[in-house]
């Protein structure tokens, strides 16, 4: 009960706000203010104790009487958010379609923790956004996380031919800011040499545009060569895959993957190291015989190929580009390698040097001083510009070549969704928030992979660091006319690679400025 009428009116005014609340969680919709200012008749006393009146008409409104009451980000929301649905996202969680959206989104502009997400989303999108509700979105997405990658796939199919004939694969490590192990999170080989915490295993497939195809989580401890099977056959079960032809890493190459590869009738083009085949054959691939001269994508090659057990066959290639770059960066190890040999005034090769880099370099045993010794340098020269692959596939051995150069797309897919997306470091603890963490990073990963490729066809290459920093720079700004009580929207300029993403989505930006209320 009210004590006077002045507290009457706030209690009447708390009531629409809780009102605006409930209404706001039932809905689909988020609000672009927040409830207190979308509530009917609210006071907006912090606005100078006068009641909101229908805004002026714009040309009527003075500059000297506006003052900025927010600036939010449009172009993310406009473009990805597009893309979002029509690529189906939407669909995945219906209750929660807009909570997903917001948070898949605001990881695409600014990757951070749930918590800054929450914060980030009212203060750069105008999104009110409860972290209760992210969390509660997380707990269902973990329910639906293989429909996140039957929708992502089926993007990625669509433009697609009939069946996916080249798949990239490779595996990376999640790292924890934690000790404590589970079910998932366990010690194992760190690609990011953080073994003093916890992790997870992750294993991604590509086109080789990048697009996904499907992800698998492993606990930390697990071998990543031993992910390459399990992978490759969940998905052909659920992608429409004919001839297959993975290129991997050389990572993946141990004989009992490339058995099991085999038996299932899949065709592979993996990185293999020249240096470690036998005596014979390293001196048949540096006598220079048989080599025939081609074009790779704009690098001019040496190529031969050297039958192996069974129908695989090693293609080792020759690159001028390729050796003048191994020789500058042995270069600068080994004038590294003089200034800290130079620095000590004796020790052993252990104290001397512990990096393997240098090691390969070197001469000496833990009493003697370490030097450099020529015999290796010389021995290491040899192989400047020299790279090969082992494969079971006919192909000629251009086209081979090509796909595995193709590699990067995987590598950079790790590098967006690790840096760009920042997947990692996890905060999450229990396995259910951790799948949906990743699933979220996935959806975003598409997102970005989808808009590069469209602006690519249909306007010109950019990264997907470009996109995100043109559409980051898209914004309006929200002002109040002081004297009137009006909002106003008034957007920024948009650059001319801006306008070029907004073109290839077909979207046209409303660049007046326009009253809001």
């Amino acid at each position: 009960m009210a004590l006077d009428a002045a507290e009457e009116k706030e209690l009447i005014r708390l009531a629409e706000v809780i009102k605006a609340r409930l209404e706001q969680d039932r809905s689909n919709n988020l609000p672009l203010f927040a409830p207190e200012e979308v509530a009917p008749n609210a006071s907006i006393r912090k606005r100078g104790g006068k009641s909101r009146v229908k805004a002026r008409p714009i040309e009527k409104v003075r500059l000297t009487d506006v003052v900025e009451q927010q600036r939010i980000v449009e172009g993310i929301g406009e473009v990805f958010g597009a893309l979002f649905s029509e690529l189906g996202f939407r669909r995945i969680l219906p209750k929660h379609a807009d909570v997903l959206e917001a948070t898949v989104l605001a990881r695409v502009a600014n990757p951070v923790s749930k918590r800054r997400t929450a914060a980030l989303l009212e203060r750069d999108f105008g999104v009110k956004l409860p972290l209760d509700r992210i969390y509660r979105m997380m707990d269902e997405l973990y329910e639906y996380r293989e429909q996140v990658q039957k929708t992502a796939r089926q993007a990625t199919l669509a433009l697609l031919p009939e069946t996916v004939e080249i798949v990239f694969f490779d595996v990376t490590t999640l790292y924890f800011e934690s000790v404590e192990e589970d079910a998932l999170r366990g010690f194992g080989y760190s690609k990011d040499q953080k073994y003093h915490v916890t992790q997870v295993v992750l294993a991604l497939a590509t086109t080789s545009e990048g697009l996904p195809i499907g992800y698998r989580l492993f606990h930390g401890a697990t071998a990543e060569v031993s992910t390459l099977i399990e992978c490759l056959k969940a998905w052909k079960s659920l992608v429409d895959i004919g001839r297959v032809v993975l290129v991997a890493d050389r990572a993946m190459m141990s004989e009992p993957n490339l058995k099991a590869l085999e038996q299932e009738g899949i065709e592979y083009v993996v990185g293999a190291s020249l240096k470690k085949q036998s005596a014979t054959l390293r001196a048949q691939i540096l006598s220079q015989e048989g080599y025939r001269p081609g074009h790779l994508e704009e690098d001019f090659v040496w190529l031969n190929e050297y039958p192996l057990s069974g129908n695989r066959r090693l293609i080792a290639a020759y690159s001028a580009k390729r050796a003048r770059k191994d020789a500058s960066d042995r270069e600068r190890i080994l004038e590294k390698l003089k200034k800290r040999l130079g620095a000590q005034s004796k020790g052993g090769l252990k104290k001397l040097v512990s990096n393997r880099g240098y090691l390969k370099y070197t001469a000496g045993d833990s009493n003697a001083s370490a030097v450099i010794d020529q015999a290796k340098v010389q021995a290491d020269a040899q192989w400047d510009g020299m790279y090969g692959v082992v494969t079971n596939a006919k192909d000629d051995k251009l086209a081979l070549l090509s796909r595995y150069r193709r590699l990067w797309t995987i590598e950079e897919a790790f590098r967006v969704s690790k840096h760009e997306l920042a997947m990692r470091p996890v905060f999450h603890f229990t396995p259910a928030r951790i799948e949906a963490h990743v699933a979220i990073c996935y959806l975003a990963y598409a997102l970005l992979r989808h808009a590069q490729l469209r602006v690519r066809l249909r306007q010109k290459a950019m990264s997907p660091e470009k996109i995100r920093e043109e559409l980051l720079r898209v914004q309006v700004s929200i002002v109040r006319d002081r004297r009137g009580g009006g909002l106003y929207r008034i957007p920024s300029q948009m650059t001319e690679d801006a306008k070029a993403i907004y073109k290839a989505f077909d979207l046209d930006r409303l660049v007046s400025p326009t009253a809001l209320n």
